[in-house]
């Protein structure tokens, strides 16, 4: 295979990650010495993860953003209903819009340290995974619970 083939291969790979599509069938495509391979895939690894980064910090930044123009509309709202209220006014019809104070269905306001046992919701219990895996590693032998090694790619 030929250097510029290897680059369009390499190209398609990273094309079909993408795109969602299989890349296996562009993996396969790929002739290169596993040395040459292995690096070259890291490479487009690397790509593809600098590529979920700058998606995670927009996302991150959106989000950000949104919250923002959340809380804006939620104290113009507030703004505006304490303006008709303290102007005894429940309704302003305008040339598009009309604005009225509506009474909400009453909402159940709690203090929990004083509520009795009853009206709360049991929760299923929880395993603690730190605890076991500090006594596993003493030796410990716990049924239903084992330590598993496992490997992962590094790319550095």
């Amino acid at each position: 295979m030929k250097l510029y083939e290897m680059a369009e291969a390499y190209q398609s790979l990273l094309e079909a990650i993408e795109e969602g599509q299989d890349f296996s069938v562009a993996l396969e495509q790929l002739e290169d010495k596993i040395d040459t391979k292995v690096e070259n895939i890291a490479k487009v690894i690397k790509t593809t993860d600098a590529q979920v980064k700058a998606i995670k910090d927009e996302e991150k930044r959106l989000a950000e953003r949104r919250k923002a123009l959340e809380a804006d509309i939620e104290r113009l709202k507030t703004y505006t209903s304490t303006t008709l209220q303290n102007a005894g006014l429940t309704k302003v019809k305008g040339s598009l819009l009309t604005v009225s104070l509506q009474n909400n269905k009453p909402s159940v306001v709690v203090d929990e340290t004083k509520i009795a046992d009853e009206w709360l919701i049991p929760q299923p219990p929880k395993v603690d995974k730190t605890r076991l895996y500090e006594a596993l590693k003493e030796g410990q032998v716990i049924p239903g619970a084992t330590l598993q090694s496992t490997q992962s790619l590094r790319i550095r």
